[in-house]
């Protein structure tokens, strides 16, 4: 890339399927000075074009142009795009650099940098829709790193399931840690995300030590994964993400994965990851089963250190709800074409201690241990009534016939009312009748949905989450 023309400060885009060629462009893109920015190999070309565009983004690494050639035509920032071959002229004033002149090259002497230069930006919608660039310095990425080998003793012997396209930052445990304590990392085709059967066979082909992924796909591969007939004792860490397990799944892992300690890991993108909370197997200290209560996002790790804040900005005493803010070393340095001092994402503390707003609310146990209560921004109010989405969430999830819920509020009918929609096992039975009565059994009258839909799958963002701004958008549409 040096050759190239990549140089310090530079940012570099990668736009790859999990393939051997990621590793190499992450690190070539260090190597060099820059900051690599992942792109989803599937975005639409729209949404290529506006994160190069926002991002000031000179130089691509991608298989294949396929249909977004046409644009390099328009006013761009992209300088170079490497790994195409010769036939993929991109055209205008960018140029292309295949594999075979990449190789040509031979090796050169890395960039000098700084902890502080930008290591990485990832760019995320959240719930508006526009990009939001988290910018995270080497400085982060190695404390991450550091904490994550240290916290789960992670082993030169592991070997990593790595499941998450690299524009979803728990990809980074396998890009990141697991290169420092030189483990290995599996790079999971997304193909193998669409048939859990698969899954199952490749932990035990490939002696998987350590699996890290959104709930779903872990939920996949026991209901559908037939791990009951896979040898899968190699497994001696399951951590999940991004969203809650319900207990009721979480029991049915720990089944299945009698050697595996389950582990709860907490953390924004902004922060990479901040608390954890570990379940250790039932052989091994831990409870035979988990009662049906939200698994705890547990304590803060290493390094790092929170305050809890109510409503009117004040620290919350006792076990009060507020929302979390966090001071770590991972933290990142600010948001892309932001300020280290952005009153809307940090907060000053004693001695101008810098704390990260997340946006989430928490409240802590008489044990110390924290529990989650959801977003901030995903309490509603209701003909009065303050609801807690997330609440109604963990309600249907513990119906034994729904694998998934998503509870949302959207204007329908020209009314404004709580929606609900689960995702269920095959089932002859009248679910939407009988999940009423489960809810009214565990919840307030007036957080009982108006109106409950059931579905056979919820829309999702790449990175296997369920995507609860389309799911509104749908609902209040229907």
């Amino acid at each position: 890339m040096i050759d190239a023309g990549v140089r310090r400060g530079d940012r570099v885009a990668v736009r790859l399927a999990p393939c051997v060629e990621s590793p190499i462009a992450v690190y070539a893109a260090f190597k060099a000075g820059a900051a690599m920015v992942p792109i989803d190999p599937l975005a639409p070309a729209a949404r290529v074009f506006e994160l190069i565009h926002e991002g000031s983004i000179g130089h691509m690494v991608t298989a294949t142009l396929d249909a977004l050639s046409p644009a390099w035509k328009v006013d761009s920032p992209l300088r170079t795009v490497f790994g195409c071959e010769p036939s993929q002229d991109p055209g205008g004033s960018v140029r292309s650099v295949s594999w075979d002149e990449i190789d040509a090259y031979g090796p050169v002497d890395g960039i000098e940098g700084t902890d502080d230069d930008p290591a990485y930006v990832i760019f995320t919608s959240g719930s508006t829709g526009i990009p939001k660039g988290i910018v995270h310095t080497h400085r982060s990425a190695q404390a991450y790193a550091r904490l994550s080998t240290e916290t789960y003793g992670v082993l030169p012997s592991d070997c990593i399931a790595n499941l998450s396209p690299l524009h979803f930052d728990m990809s980074t445990f396998g890009y990141f840690s697991a290169v420092l304590a030189g483990a290995t990392t599996v790079l999971v085709p997304p193909a193998y995300s669409m048939l859990p059967a698969s899954l199952s066979a490749l932990i035990e082909s490939e002696h998987i030590t350590i699996w890290y992924s959104v709930p779903f796909a872990l939920v996949q591969l026991i209901e559908r994964g037939v791990p009951q007939k896979r040898d899968l004792r190699s497994v001696r860490w399951v951590l999940y993400g991004g969203e809650p397990l319900s207990p009721k799944h979480a029991n049915e892992i720990r089944r299945h994965l009698p050697m595996a300690t389950l582990s709860n890991v907490y953390g924004p993108a902004e922060v990479n990851q901040c608390t954890f909370h570990h379940i250790p197997p039932a052989n091994d200290g831990g409870p035979a089963t988990l009662p049906d209560e939200p698994i705890p996002i547990g304590c803060l790790w290493n390094e790092s250190s929170g305050l809890i804040l109510d409503a009117k900005g004040q620290i919350v005493d006792g076990n009060a709800p507020g929302e979390l803010l966090v001071s770590s070393t991972t933290m990142m340095e600010r948001y892309w074409h932001s300020t280290t001092d952005d009153p809307a994402s940090f907060y000053f503390g004693e001695g101008d201690q810098r704390y990260y707003r997340t946006g989430d609310l928490v409240r802590r146990r008489t044990d110390g241990l924290l529990d989650y209560l959801g977003r901030v921004d995903r309490q509603v109010k209701i003909r009065g009534y303050r609801i807690e989405l997330d609440e109604i969430e963990h309600a249907a999830s513990s119906h034994p016939a729904v694998l998934e819920a998503a509870a949302v509020c959207v204007s329908h009918r020209n009314e404004k009312e709580l929606l609900l929609a689960a995702t269920v096992a095959p089932s002859d039975v009248d679910l939407e009748s009988e999940l009423r009565i489960h809810l009214a059994d565990r919840l307030p009258p007036y957080a009982v949905p108006t109106e409950i839909q059931i579905r056979s799958a919820f829309p999702r963002t790449t990175s296997g989450k369920i995507d609860r701004r389309i799911l509104a958008e749908q609902l209040g549409s229907a």
